[in-house]
């Protein structure tokens, strides 16, 4: 487990739940050499809690990943399609640097649906926090339910999209 500890001491953070956003901060900072998801860099690591929000259910700040996310775009791009790790994860991490880097013209409309689900369940996954730090298990069980309905869909989608 990769952890880091926001400036502010607003909480620690397990870079394993966000890896599209702290894999944003190791591109731009450190490009495409090695693992996208290895953070042991003590200037990637000095990256990513600079780019952390005080937001304990949303702890990365969206304006830092817009800043990151050109350069990741390019370190992304210019990796592809001989970096195995980083073909793995572009069809997914590259639709959502190209909306953090204001190039959502770039998107095919397949991409933009893709995006609205994962939106979606981000949305409803942070509901499920919230609950439970309300102590609100019904609500939180509701949402479940929602999140895994809204996932077996987007699940389907990337699915038949890889067919």
């Amino acid at each position: 487990m990769q952890t880091v500890e926001s400036s502010t001491g607003a909480g620690i953070v397990d870079l394993g739940l966000y890896p599209f956003e702290a894999g944003t901060v190791r591109l731009a900072v450190h490009g495409a050499e090695g693992s996208p998801l290895d953070f042991s860099d003590p200037d990637v690591r000095a990256a990513i809690v600079a780019a952390l929000s005080d937001d304990p259910f949303a702890p990365f700040s969206n304006d830092a990943l817009k800043a990151h996310a050109p350069p990741a775009l390019a370190a992304l791009d210019g990796a592809l399609p001989d970096h195995a790790e980083l073909a793995r994860v572009a069809s997914l991490w590259r639709p959502r640097l190209l909306v953090l880097a204001d190039r959502k013209d770039e998107l095919t409309g397949e991409q933009t649906v893709v995006l609205r689900f994962e939106e979606r369940l981000r949305e409803i996954k942070r509901g499920m926090a919230e609950a439970e730090a309300a102590g609100d298990e019904d609500t939180r069980e509701a949402l479940h339910a929602k999140y895994i309905e809204v996932g077996t869909t987007y699940a389907g989608r990337l699915a038949a999209r890889e067919q």
